[in-house]
Protein backbone atom coordinates (compact mmCIF):
# COMPACT_ATOMS: atom_id res chain seq x y z
CA UNK A 1 0.00 0.00 0.00
CA UNK A 2 2.96 2.33 1.04
CA UNK A 3 4.72 1.61 -2.08
CA UNK A 4 1.45 2.49 -4.67
CA UNK A 5 1.02 5.88 -2.54
CA UNK A 6 4.72 6.20 -2.84
CA UNK A 7 4.97 5.96 -6.82
CA UNK A 8 1.38 8.11 -7.13
CA UNK A 9 3.81 10.62 -5.22
CA UNK A 10 6.06 10.45 -7.71
CA UNK A 11 3.79 10.89 -10.79
CA UNK A 12 1.99 13.72 -9.66
CA UNK A 13 5.64 15.77 -8.79
CA UNK A 14 6.51 14.98 -12.04
CA UNK A 15 3.24 16.09 -14.05
CA UNK A 16 3.53 19.23 -11.74
CA UNK A 17 7.62 19.42 -13.33
CA UNK A 18 6.07 19.18 -16.76
CA UNK A 19 3.70 21.57 -16.17
CA UNK A 20 5.57 24.19 -14.94
CA UNK A 21 8.55 24.13 -17.75
CA UNK A 22 5.33 24.06 -20.28
CA UNK A 23 4.04 27.24 -18.72
CA UNK A 24 7.43 28.83 -18.50
CA UNK A 25 8.01 27.77 -21.93
CA UNK A 26 4.75 29.31 -23.21
CA UNK A 27 5.40 32.67 -21.30
CA UNK A 28 9.24 32.91 -23.22
CA UNK A 29 7.43 32.70 -26.82
CA UNK A 30 4.61 35.18 -25.65
CA UNK A 31 7.17 37.52 -23.73
CA UNK A 32 9.33 37.85 -27.28
CA UNK A 33 8.64 41.31 -29.24
CA UNK A 34 7.22 40.30 -32.86
CA UNK A 35 7.95 42.04 -35.90
CA UNK A 36 4.49 42.16 -38.00
CA UNK A 37 5.14 42.39 -41.71
CA UNK A 38 2.48 43.75 -44.10
CA UNK A 39 1.93 43.41 -47.65
CA UNK A 40 -0.79 45.03 -50.01
CA UNK A 41 -1.53 44.31 -53.32
CA UNK A 42 -3.65 46.04 -55.57
CA UNK A 43 -4.14 45.62 -59.64
CA UNK A 44 -2.40 48.86 -60.34
CA UNK A 45 1.35 50.08 -60.14
CA UNK A 46 1.98 52.14 -57.04
CA UNK A 47 0.75 55.52 -57.24
CA UNK A 48 2.77 58.66 -55.78
CA UNK A 49 3.04 59.65 -52.48
CA UNK A 50 3.27 62.77 -53.18
CA UNK A 51 0.09 63.02 -54.70
CA UNK A 52 -1.94 61.04 -52.44
CA UNK A 53 -0.33 63.26 -49.10
CA UNK A 54 -2.91 65.88 -50.97
CA UNK A 55 -5.54 63.67 -51.18
CA UNK A 56 -5.22 62.56 -47.32
CA UNK A 57 -5.23 66.12 -46.77
CA UNK A 58 -8.16 67.20 -48.08
CA UNK A 59 -9.99 64.10 -46.08
CA UNK A 60 -9.38 66.36 -43.01
CA UNK A 61 -10.39 69.61 -44.44
CA UNK A 62 -10.67 70.33 -48.44
CA UNK A 63 -8.76 73.52 -48.34
CA UNK A 64 -5.77 71.82 -46.86
CA UNK A 65 -5.72 70.38 -50.31
CA UNK A 66 -4.75 73.11 -52.15
CA UNK A 67 -2.66 75.05 -49.06
CA UNK A 68 -0.38 71.75 -48.91
CA UNK A 69 0.00 72.23 -53.10
CA UNK A 70 1.50 75.93 -52.24
CA UNK A 71 3.86 75.29 -49.43
CA UNK A 72 4.63 72.47 -51.65
CA UNK A 73 5.53 74.95 -54.45
CA UNK A 74 6.79 77.70 -52.26
CA UNK A 75 9.64 75.39 -50.57
CA UNK A 76 10.79 73.15 -53.86
CA UNK A 77 14.15 74.51 -53.86
CA UNK A 78 14.73 73.39 -50.67
CA UNK A 79 17.37 71.39 -50.38
CA UNK A 80 16.44 67.65 -48.52
CA UNK A 81 18.78 64.81 -48.38
CA UNK A 82 19.96 64.55 -52.12
CA UNK A 83 16.60 63.98 -53.19
CA UNK A 84 16.62 60.51 -51.95
CA UNK A 85 13.44 58.67 -51.64
CA UNK A 86 13.59 58.66 -48.22
CA UNK A 87 14.55 62.07 -47.89
CA UNK A 88 11.24 63.11 -50.29
CA UNK A 89 8.90 61.34 -48.05
CA UNK A 90 10.54 62.77 -45.20
CA UNK A 91 9.73 66.60 -46.65
CA UNK A 92 5.99 64.82 -47.84
CA UNK A 93 5.54 64.44 -43.96
CA UNK A 94 7.15 67.57 -42.86
CA UNK A 95 4.95 69.83 -44.64
CA UNK A 96 1.91 67.79 -44.66
CA UNK A 97 2.25 67.64 -40.44
CA UNK A 98 2.62 71.58 -40.49
CA UNK A 99 -0.92 72.11 -41.99
CA UNK A 100 -2.62 69.77 -39.44
CA UNK A 101 -3.32 70.15 -35.45
CA UNK A 102 -1.01 67.93 -32.94
CA UNK A 103 -3.21 65.29 -32.45
CA UNK A 104 -3.68 64.72 -36.65
CA UNK A 105 0.23 65.30 -37.31
CA UNK A 106 1.28 62.76 -34.98
CA UNK A 107 -0.56 60.01 -37.20
CA UNK A 108 -0.16 61.63 -40.13
CA UNK A 109 3.01 59.44 -41.61
CA UNK A 110 1.31 56.46 -40.44
CA UNK A 111 -2.06 57.30 -42.13
CA UNK A 112 0.18 57.70 -45.60
CA UNK A 113 1.77 54.61 -45.45
CA UNK A 114 -2.13 52.80 -45.26
CA UNK A 115 -2.21 54.17 -48.80
CA UNK A 116 -5.93 54.70 -48.71
CA UNK A 117 -6.06 57.76 -51.56
CA UNK A 118 -4.47 55.17 -54.08
CA UNK A 119 -7.92 54.36 -55.68
CA UNK A 120 -8.55 58.10 -55.84
CA UNK A 121 -5.94 58.39 -57.99
CA UNK A 122 -6.38 55.84 -60.11
CA UNK A 123 -9.77 57.13 -61.15
CA UNK A 124 -8.56 60.44 -61.98
CA UNK A 125 -6.16 58.76 -64.04
CA UNK A 126 -8.68 57.13 -65.68
CA UNK A 127 -10.71 60.35 -66.63
CA UNK A 128 -7.39 62.45 -67.87
CA UNK A 129 -7.43 59.41 -70.11
CA UNK A 130 -11.01 60.54 -71.18
CA UNK A 131 -9.67 63.70 -71.78
CA UNK A 132 -7.76 62.80 -74.44
CA UNK A 133 -9.69 59.67 -76.02
CA UNK A 134 -11.95 63.29 -76.73
CA UNK A 135 -9.88 64.83 -78.82
CA UNK A 136 -7.89 63.54 -82.35
CA UNK A 137 -4.35 62.21 -82.23
CA UNK A 138 -3.23 65.35 -83.54
CA UNK A 139 0.55 64.25 -83.72
CA UNK A 140 -0.66 60.91 -85.54
CA UNK A 141 -2.80 63.31 -88.10
CA UNK A 142 0.33 66.21 -88.50
CA UNK A 143 3.18 63.45 -88.84
CA UNK A 144 1.48 61.87 -92.11
CA UNK A 145 0.38 65.28 -93.47
CA UNK A 146 4.68 65.83 -92.96
CA UNK A 147 5.56 63.32 -94.26
CA UNK A 148 2.92 62.73 -97.24
CA UNK A 149 1.35 59.66 -95.81
CA UNK A 150 -2.15 59.27 -96.71
CA UNK A 151 -4.03 60.04 -93.23
CA UNK A 152 -5.64 57.16 -91.13
CA UNK A 153 -9.37 56.38 -91.65
CA UNK A 154 -11.86 58.25 -88.80
CA UNK A 155 -12.50 54.90 -88.61
CA UNK A 156 -8.88 53.91 -87.44
CA UNK A 157 -8.88 57.00 -85.14
CA UNK A 158 -11.73 56.29 -83.46
CA UNK A 159 -10.43 53.05 -82.50
CA UNK A 160 -7.08 54.53 -80.73
CA UNK A 161 -9.23 56.66 -79.30
CA UNK A 162 -11.27 54.50 -77.55
CA UNK A 163 -8.84 51.76 -76.65
CA UNK A 164 -8.32 51.50 -73.14
CA UNK A 165 -4.94 52.02 -72.11
CA UNK A 166 -3.34 49.47 -69.13
CA UNK A 167 -3.48 50.47 -66.20
CA UNK A 168 -0.09 51.59 -64.69
CA UNK A 169 1.04 52.64 -68.23
CA UNK A 170 1.64 56.39 -68.24
CA UNK A 171 -0.37 58.52 -70.14
CA UNK A 172 0.74 60.79 -72.71
CA UNK A 173 -1.13 64.05 -74.65
CA UNK A 174 -0.37 64.70 -77.92
CA UNK A 175 3.58 66.21 -78.71
CA UNK A 176 4.43 64.55 -75.69
CA UNK A 177 3.44 66.95 -72.72
CA UNK A 178 2.74 65.85 -69.57
CA UNK A 179 0.40 68.58 -68.56
CA UNK A 180 -2.71 69.79 -70.31
CA UNK A 181 -6.01 71.97 -70.08
CA UNK A 182 -9.12 70.37 -71.13
CA UNK A 183 -12.38 72.78 -71.85
CA UNK A 184 -14.53 70.44 -72.99
CA UNK A 185 -14.07 71.94 -76.43
CA UNK A 186 -10.71 72.18 -77.21
CA UNK A 187 -7.32 70.79 -75.45
CA UNK A 188 -4.60 73.44 -74.60
CA UNK A 189 -1.17 72.26 -74.32
CA UNK A 190 0.72 75.19 -73.52
CA UNK A 191 0.35 77.76 -71.31
CA UNK A 192 0.40 80.53 -73.57
CA UNK A 193 -2.37 79.00 -75.52
CA UNK A 194 -4.32 78.49 -72.02
CA UNK A 195 -3.65 82.70 -71.49
CA UNK A 196 -5.60 83.59 -74.64
CA UNK A 197 -8.59 81.53 -73.86
CA UNK A 198 -8.65 83.37 -70.44
CA UNK A 199 -8.85 86.70 -71.91
CA UNK A 200 -12.23 85.80 -73.28
CA UNK A 201 -13.06 82.31 -72.50
CA UNK A 202 -17.51 83.38 -72.85
CA UNK A 203 -17.00 84.07 -76.49
CA UNK A 204 -14.56 80.48 -77.20
CA UNK A 205 -16.69 78.52 -74.66
CA UNK A 206 -19.10 77.29 -77.19
CA UNK A 207 -21.94 74.88 -76.53
CA UNK A 208 -22.61 74.44 -72.71
CA UNK A 209 -23.18 70.53 -73.36
CA UNK A 210 -19.09 70.29 -74.12
CA UNK A 211 -18.38 71.59 -70.52
CA UNK A 212 -16.63 68.92 -68.79
CA UNK A 213 -18.06 66.98 -66.35
CA UNK A 214 -17.74 67.53 -62.59
CA UNK A 215 -17.90 65.68 -59.58
CA UNK A 216 -18.15 65.12 -56.05
CA UNK A 217 -15.05 64.58 -55.42
CA UNK A 218 -13.42 67.41 -57.27
CA UNK A 219 -11.48 69.93 -55.34
CA UNK A 220 -12.37 73.19 -55.32
CA UNK A 221 -10.40 76.18 -55.33
CA UNK A 222 -11.26 78.45 -52.33
CA UNK A 223 -10.67 81.53 -54.76
CA UNK A 224 -13.26 80.46 -56.87
CA UNK A 225 -16.90 82.22 -58.15
CA UNK A 226 -19.23 80.03 -59.32
CA UNK A 227 -20.53 80.05 -62.82
CA UNK A 228 -18.49 80.43 -65.70
CA UNK A 229 -16.92 77.76 -68.42
CA UNK A 230 -14.89 75.12 -66.87
CA UNK A 231 -11.08 74.17 -67.67
CA UNK A 232 -9.46 71.31 -66.20
CA UNK A 233 -5.94 71.06 -65.64
CA UNK A 234 -4.32 67.56 -66.09
CA UNK A 235 -1.01 67.82 -64.54
CA UNK A 236 1.40 66.67 -61.09
CA UNK A 237 2.55 68.57 -58.25
CA UNK A 238 6.37 68.09 -58.48
CA UNK A 239 6.69 68.61 -62.27
CA UNK A 240 7.55 72.15 -63.52
CA UNK A 241 4.89 72.43 -65.99
CA UNK A 242 2.39 71.84 -63.07
CA UNK A 243 3.60 74.76 -61.23
CA UNK A 244 3.29 76.86 -65.05
CA UNK A 245 -0.45 75.75 -65.19
CA UNK A 246 -0.99 76.19 -61.79
CA UNK A 247 0.07 79.77 -61.16
CA UNK A 248 -1.91 80.71 -64.50
CA UNK A 249 -5.00 79.46 -63.27
CA UNK A 250 -4.80 80.79 -59.81
CA UNK A 251 -4.78 83.84 -60.82
CA UNK A 252 -7.22 83.76 -63.12
CA UNK A 253 -9.82 81.83 -60.23
CA UNK A 254 -9.89 85.49 -59.06
CA UNK A 255 -12.06 86.52 -61.81
CA UNK A 256 -12.96 82.84 -63.04
CA UNK A 257 -14.12 79.68 -61.07
CA UNK A 258 -10.98 77.48 -60.30
CA UNK A 259 -12.98 74.79 -59.49
CA UNK A 260 -11.38 71.23 -59.07
CA UNK A 261 -7.88 69.41 -59.28
CA UNK A 262 -7.53 65.53 -59.31
CA UNK A 263 -4.76 63.93 -59.24
CA UNK A 264 -3.09 61.37 -61.39
CA UNK A 265 -0.40 59.78 -63.25
CA UNK A 266 0.27 61.06 -66.73
CA UNK A 267 3.47 61.72 -66.32
CA UNK A 268 1.34 62.15 -63.56
CA UNK A 269 -2.19 63.53 -63.61
CA UNK A 270 -3.27 66.46 -61.69
CA UNK A 271 -6.70 67.96 -62.65
CA UNK A 272 -7.61 71.77 -61.95
CA UNK A 273 -11.05 73.25 -62.97
CA UNK A 274 -12.19 77.08 -63.39
CA UNK A 275 -15.18 78.78 -63.86
CA UNK A 276 -15.32 82.18 -65.52
CA UNK A 277 -17.59 84.62 -64.26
Amino acid sequence: MKTHIRSGFWVLIALLVCLSLSVYSVSAVTGRPKNVQVALRAKWSGTPILLEAGELLSKEWKDLFWEFIEVWLHNANEEIDSYTAKGCLKKIVKYGQSLLPETLASVFEFSLTLRSASPRLVLYRQLAEESLSSFPLTDDINSNIITGEVSESNENIESKKTKPLPVGLNLQSPGGKCCWVDTGGALFLDVTELQLWLRSPNESAGDMFQQPELFDFDHVHFDSSIAGPVAILYGALGMDCFREFHVTLVEAAKEVHYLTLRDILSCITLTIMIRIK
